[in-house]
């Protein structure tokens, strides 16, 4: 992670898989990057009032996946792996029609917090995620200290 004018960017691996200043974001992930580090008051659009689904997480250990669910279809994931007392963050998806209704960052909180209250520390491979603690620092203490 640089710092450059105020601002954290990230630098994401290559094909290869090397941080090595030739990173590369699909566009689905640079648009989460975006709506998880968008003013919530102006740049998400928010379902309205009136919606009458409602979403709901859960936490599918076997499959190591937190997903969002609405009337029954999965419209979001964070994807992780366990390794000790540790939980390494892979990544987040949220179905196109989706997005944009900041369903990324209240799952992501949702599934930082369910961590915290497991007393766990996450290492972060997931770039929306990392964009998002760098937007609510109140989660860095997550991060694996070694790390």
């Amino acid at each position: 992670m640089t710092h450059h004018d105020g601002f954290h960017t990230f630098e994401y691996p290559d094909t290869a898989g090397y941080p090595d200043g030739a990173g590369f974001l699909d566009e689905g992930t640079a648009r989460l990057i975006a709506e998880v580090t968008a003013d919530a008051a102006r740049e998400v659009d928010r379902p309205s009032a009136e919606t009458n689904s409602e979403i709901t997480l859960r936490r599918y250990d076997d499959e190591s996946v937190y997903v969002a669910m609405m009337d029954s279809q999965e419209i979001a994931t964070l994807r992780f792996a366990v390794e000790d007392d540790r939980i390494d963050v892979l990544a987040t998806t949220v179905d196109p029609a989706f997005r944009g209704r900041g369903l990324a960052a209240d799952l992501i909180a949702d599934a930082l917090d369910d961590i915290r209250s497991q007393g766990r520390h996450i290492r972060v491979y997931c770039g929306v995620v990392a964009a998002f603690i760098t937007r609510y620092p109140q989660y860095a203490d997550l991060v694996d200290p070694a790390r």
